[in-house]
């Protein structure tokens, strides 16, 4: 068996830690290859993190290829040196399972079986090892990039499962209290140790430090940036696509990299026509000869989801950039700021700066502005006064072609919100926005007999194409109609990327026994993983209202 290491003497994670924000990376890779498979980048992935980690002003601790009493060691110093922290991230790469309630971590001289008596001697809980260096009232953030297939990792000897006694599972859900846990792959599946083959990096390590590059994400975009990247980099891999997900419970924005301060231009005296706005950009500016925004079309804008699609902008251009072209009266660009600044994506949330670059945007005619003003208006406490205008601003970006515009549109007047509801004319705005490939346009025409069976068809070669929202949809769809059964595989797929409604279906189904045999653990695990998501419907909150609770 290799030789377990301490830290290295130098080079990072070996500093003394500085600051209210703090990391310990572990990575266990020289596992013997007869009783454990062998990791063989897990270290270069956390010495990957590490250098991504101190550039972004979070003070790393590392530790590679560790027995317990080395772990032991290092939690003890890392507790002490934490000890004012107000964030501690850990990050473990390496093996993993779940015994008794509690997720385990497994040291470099583990065996591969033990006695039920001896687990927390031969491996160390990774709850425990949470309470120890997190300092009361401190957030925090786990990454475990870890297989979680159903083959036992750890054999437990003397337990009798015929008799009742549970075995050991694949790492399960942590309770951490005030934080988030990102697991590198889904409950049931795989995590990779390279991709493409021969990559010296984990495809999870690599999206890590690849998305966290990009400023002012908040926690919740950047889980799904990354995962969309993992996606892509294992989607068609032979053990893949490799599917991240997240859950947690925290109350104020969270940012690994905080977004940049942008000063706001000097305010101007709004029109008579708009409300007075306590910044407005600055307009009339010369725009640059090459316009780096000129790859966005407005095909694009209407179907890709804004935070993935800003953090693609953000990659290419610094938020200081978009700032500058919106300034310079950029529509596009005043409507990617406007959101930013209206979701704290990549700025800091500021609604006035949001509905005065809106206001620009849609005041050019800008179909996304006009759309995204529209919205912006009727998610703030609307006056009837704002009623009207969004209505208006929908049906200006609708005839404009913008298939998202097409769809909002379409939703309001089924729902009412411009009076009496409308579902003919809803119909064939929705049809007009499938016919441009707008996902959820083409889900609400499953509701129609008429159209029902070809956009069905139309999802699932979206799904096939590798966009887990197409498996989402059909997930949804089905439920519907009562044939749930019938994409149920489709429901895990959108679970483990992380669609709320799908997460909350398929707890439904694991409840009812409906395309899946019964089982009260899956159930209140996906129960509680699609209740940590805001976006869940209140009907589908409704759905699995009891479910583990």
């Amino acid at each position: 068996m290799a030789s377990p290491a301490t830290a290295q003497s130098g080079g990072c994670g070996t500093a003394p830690l500085a600051g209210d924000r703090v990391a310990l990376l572990i990575g266990n890779s020289a596992y013997n290859d007869w009783e454990w498979p062998s990791l063989k980048n897990a270290v270069n992935d956390i010495d990957l993190v590490c250098d991504a980690f101190q550039k972004a002003g979070i003070a790393p601790r590392i530790v590679r290829n560790a027995d317990m009493a080395t772990l032991d060691a290092a939690l003890t110093r890392f507790a002490a040196e934490a000890a004012g922290a107000k964030s501690v991230i850990i990050y473990y790469a390496g093996h993993g399972f779940e015994y008794g309630g509690r997720n385990w971590l497994v040291p470099m001289e583990a065996p591969p079986a033990t006695r039920r008596a001896d687990v927390e001697k031969r491996y160390l809980s990774i709850e425990a090892a949470v309470k120890r260096v997190v300092p009361a009232g401190a957030f925090t953030l786990l990454f475990v990039d870890a297989c979680r297939t159903a083959e036992p990792v750890v054999r437990i000897e003397d337990v009798n499962v015929a008799a009742g006694d549970a075995a050991s599972a694949p790492l399960g859900l942590l309770d951490i209290g005030q934080g988030a846990v990102f697991y590198s792959t889904a409950k049931g599946r795989p995590a990779l140790d390279f991709a493409p083959v021969g990559s010296p990096v984990s495809p999870f390590a690599a999206a890590v430090v690849k998305e966290l590059a990009i400023p002012g994400l908040e926690i919740s975009d950047y889980f799904k940036v990354v995962s969309r990247e993992v996606y892509k980099r294992t989607h068609g891999m032979e053990l893949g696509p490799q599917q991240p997900f997240h859950y947690g419970s925290w109350f104020d924005d969270y940012y690994l990299v905080a977004p940049p301060d942008i000063p706001a231009a000097s305010p101007v005296v709004a029109s008579a026509a708009e409300p007075a706005m306590t910044s407005t950009p600055t307009r009339g500016a010369a725009r640059p000869a090459a316009d780096p925004l000129a790859d966005i079309s407005l095909d694009r804008l209407a179907i890709e989801d804004e935070p993935v699609l800003i953090a693609d902008v953000l990659s290419r251009h610094p938020a200081a950039t978009l700032v500058g072209l919106a300034d310079g009266g950029h529509p596009l660009a005043q409507q990617l700021v406007g959101y930013m600044f209206s979701f704290g994506v990549g700025l800091k949330k500021d609604m006035d700066r949001a509905r005065a670059y809106l206001e620009a945007s849609a005041a050019q005619g800008f179909p996304a502005g006009q759309q995204e003003l529209a919205y912006h208006l009727l998610d703030n406490d609307p006056s009837p006064a704002d009623v009207r205008r969004a209505y208006d601003l929908y049906v200006a970006a609708s005839d404009a072609g913008f298939s998202k515009a097409k769809t909002h549109l379409a939703y309001r007047l089924a729902a009412g919100t411009f009076g009496a509801p409308d579902f003919a004319r809803s119909q064939t705005l929705y049809r007009e926005a499938a016919a441009k490939g707008h996902p959820a346009a083409i889900f609400a025409l499953t509701y129609f007999a008429d159209t029902r069976a070809a956009n069905l068809a139309r999802l699932r070669a979206i799904a096939e194409a590798g966009n887990p929202e197409g498996n989402h949809w059909l997930c949804e769809a089905h439920f519907a109609d009562k044939t749930l059964a019938r994409a149920i595989d489709d429901c895990g797929t959108a679970a483990r990327a992380g669609f709320a409604g799908s997460r909350a279906i398929l707890a439904d189904a694991y409840a009812k026994g409906i395309g899946v045999a019964v089982d009260a653990n899956e159930a209140a695990h996906w129960a509680k993983l699609a209740r940590d998501l805001p976006e869940l419907r209140k009907d589908q909150r409704e759905l699995i209202a009891g479910i583990g609770e």
